[in-house]
């Protein structure tokens, strides 16, 4: 049987809408994962106004054998997305047991198979991708062991080097600071390690923001320490990743809380938001999906693809590409 929201339901998404006047278009994306097979439902994310998806290259998954790479499962996301305008955000990240017993490079020689990885990945996808180097290296559970900026600088500053010898306008991110509270002292330190002359934007994952306009004092701290430590470059600060979990909220007011960070970012000038997630589950983090485990549309996804209705009939499909760019960079 076929779940369907309630007429209530519906009701109180459109007023929503009508509330918070956003627009998801080509500055919005979101988060897939391979086993749900998002690939298939491009055109519903389309529809939704979604113009990025972010998703894992997992080296390990990539590199079965030592210089031996394959990228086919990529190219079948790629090949769904591209023809109805969606872009991608690679995440080149976790460690590959063939080197360094699977954790996060070290050491030269495994910070040189990874960027031989980057490079590779750069070369088969010349300009039809973006890159994030890692994804939340400040947190144990994703750099294992114990975060270590150092590293985490010197792995980002070989895997750019490398990306950009194969594809030298490539948009490059880190350090995808993520968690539950804002960690501006693994930020400081890559930033004092000079990452801002590696990346061409910072991203962060705001899920220290109780509620979405808490998050915009955390971008004028971002900022203001990105003009301290590189007051020479214009960086712009992306959000790569966030969401709001169903728990503590309901289905109705996770719908609301995405529209007002929409707005939230808007107004705070982010190029880039991408949303977590575009389905359920992911085990622990089960309850963020715009549709739910049976691939139904939550009020989230109805709220977003409302908006982008609304906006479409306010100003007709846009002619001009609004993505964000690799900014220029003072040399």
């Amino acid at each position: 049987m076929r779940r369907t929201l309630a007429a209530p339901a519906v009701l109180l998404v459109l007023a929503m809408v009508a509330a918070i006047h956003v627009s998801a278009s080509n500055n919005f994306g979101v988060t897939i994962e391979f086993y749900r097979d998002a690939h298939k439902q491009a055109e519903m994310m389309a529809a939704a106004g979604v113009g990025w998806v972010r998703v894992d290259l997992a080296w390990s998954a990539a590199e079965p054998e030592p210089g031996r790479y394959d990228f086919l499962i990529w190219d079948r996301f790629l090949d769904s997305f591209e023809p109805v305008g969606i872009r991608t955000l690679f995440i080149l990240d976790y460690g590959n047991r063939l080197y360094e017993d699977g954790m996060p490079p070290s050491t030269a020689s495994g910070r040189a198979a990874f960027a031989a990885f980057a490079a590779a990945a750069a070369r088969h996808f010349r300009g039809r991708a973006a890159w994030e180097i890692w994804n939340e290296p400040n947190l144990p559970q994703f750099w294992a062991g114990s975060p270590d900026p150092e590293a985490y600088v010197a792995l980002a500053r070989a895997a750019a080097t490398a990306i950009r010898r194969e594809d030298p306008r490539a948009w490059i991110l880190g350090p995808s600071l993520g968690g539950g509270t804002f960690d501006f002292k693994y930020l400081d330190a890559t930033f004092a390690l000079g990452l801002l002359d590696i990346v061409d934007a910072v991203s962060v994952h705001p899920y220290g923001a109780a509620y979405p306009e808490a998050a915009s004092s955390f971008y004028d701290e971002v900022r203001r320490r990105i003009a301290h430590y590189a007051p020479d470059l214009d960086i712009p600060v992306v959000v790569s990743e966030w969401g709001y979990a169903v728990e503590g909220l309901g289905r109705e007011k996770q719908a609301e809380y995405l529209l007002r960070a929409l707005e939230t970012n808007r107004r705070s000038g982010i190029p880039l938001t991408i949303w977590y997630n575009w389905q359920e589950p992911i085990t622990p983090w089960h309850s963020f999906g715009l549709l739910d485990v049976r691939g139904q549309p939550k009020p989230a996804y109805l709220a977003l693809k409302s908006s982008e209705l609304r906006e479409r009939g306010d100003e007709g499909r846009r002619g001009q590409d609004t993505a964000p760019r690799r900014p220029h960079r003072p040399r």
